[in-house]
């Protein structure tokens, strides 16, 4: 319970500190994400994910921002173009736009077998995960680097067993996980995520045609009693009137979606229809889900693989300034002696409130 409150808390002192210097000009975009195996025909491994945030651009005057602000911008600030200087000054402040995101997010992972008051051999022991984050972005008209920090917690106090039993109870009607008694335990988790996209400029030529292409690298990182590990991977679009935003389809710890490389163009009010697909390698040193908390003595059954792959393929739509993604993610074996590979489907909404 107290590291139920501490998530709270964090998330509301963390909200008055990003409204202080929030752009009033600007729309208050929101963005629901949903991950779900059930989407797939399963209903196992990763089972569950789900996030609500608000993202907001904020005032371009640095001197405007507050300490927080400043020494996450001083992070992030390593891979964005047109910053320079040790004393945090901008060049080319026209072309920089900076955002912050606040969001709250929960996780939950179930092995196959329901009945059984533990996961079986092979199967992905329990855990859920309960946890606020603040993030802040800079970018240009190429690239967008963002620094998040999220702070939350494992076990009990994460809700994941209730919240799996509402759902399956009222909305689903799937039967009731027998094991949650057997879950990762509860330990508060600090986390520090790097994140990193440059936009595939070769693509451009691709602007006058029928149906366009686009698309970005990415790399990034994570440090942390959560999870530890660093990733690349890539993302391709291809369809009519692509926006000039690019949010992330599923629920990434790090990653929300005012990945903004450009202002909206006059073609942001036609109605835009895409697919995308994308690849990802990530190099895995810690998750507290698979590895166990570090704090405590707690063996999992299970220890995570160093690598592990995932490719995902999606559509998405859309109309003025609503946006829809559906999508399937494949991802390799996460932990040794896994014995079926992981399929999750997921939900993105994000829309702009006009205040």
């Amino acid at each position: 319970m107290f590291a139920f409150k501490t998530v709270i808390r964090f998330t509301s002192l963390t909200a008055v500190i990003l409204l202080t210097t929030a752009s009033a000009t600007e729309p208050w975009r929101i963005v629901t994400q949903w991950d779900n195996d059930l989407l797939t025909g399963t209903d196992r491994g990763y089972t569950n994910g789900a996030r609500l945030a608000i993202v907001r651009d904020l005032e371009p005057n640095r001197e405007a921002h507050n300490a927080l602000q400043r020494a996450f911008y001083r992070i992030s600030r390593a891979g964005s173009d047109g910053i320079a200087g040790d004393d945090g000054r901008f060049d080319s402040i026209d072309q920089l736009r900076f955002s912050w995101g606040l969001g709250i997010t929960q996780l939950m992972y179930t092995p196959d077998d329901s009945t059984t008051p533990s996961a079986l051999p092979g199967e992905r022991p329990y855990a859920g995960w309960l946890g606020a984050e603040i993030s802040l972005n800079v970018s240009d008209f190429n690239s967008v680097s963002g620094v998040t920090l999220s702070i939350g917690t494992t076990g009990p106090s994460s809700r994941a067993e209730q919240a799996q039993d509402w759902v399956h109870n009222h909305i689903s009607n799937s039967p009731i996980y027998q094991g949650w008694d057997s879950q990762v335990p509860s330990e508060p988790t600090l986390n520090l995520h790097f994140d990193r996209k440059q936009k595939l400029s070769f693509l451009d030529a691709t602007k006058d045609w029928l149906l366009e292409i686009d698309g970005y690298y990415e790399w990034g990182a994570a440090v942390g009693n959560f999870q530890t590990n660093a990733y690349i991977g890539t993302l391709l679009r291809t369809g009519l009137n692509l926006p000039n935003t690019y949010a992330t389809p599923r629920v990434q710890l790090g990653s929300y979606g005012h990945a903004l490389f450009e202002p909206e163009s006059d073609d942001s009010e036609k109605i835009a229809f895409y697919g995308f697909v994308g690849i990802r390698a990530t190099a895995v040193l810690h998750d507290i889900t698979l590895d166990g908390p570090i704090f405590r003595d707690f063996n999992t059954g299970v220890d995570s693989k160093p690598t592990v792959g995932e490719a995902i393929v999606g559509l998405a739509v859309r109309i003025h300034d609503v946006d829809l993604s559906i999508s399937q993610t494949t991802r390799s074996d996460e932990f040794k002696g896994q014995t079926k590979r992981h399929n999750f489907g997921s939900v993105m909404l994000r829309f702009d409130l006009p205040f």
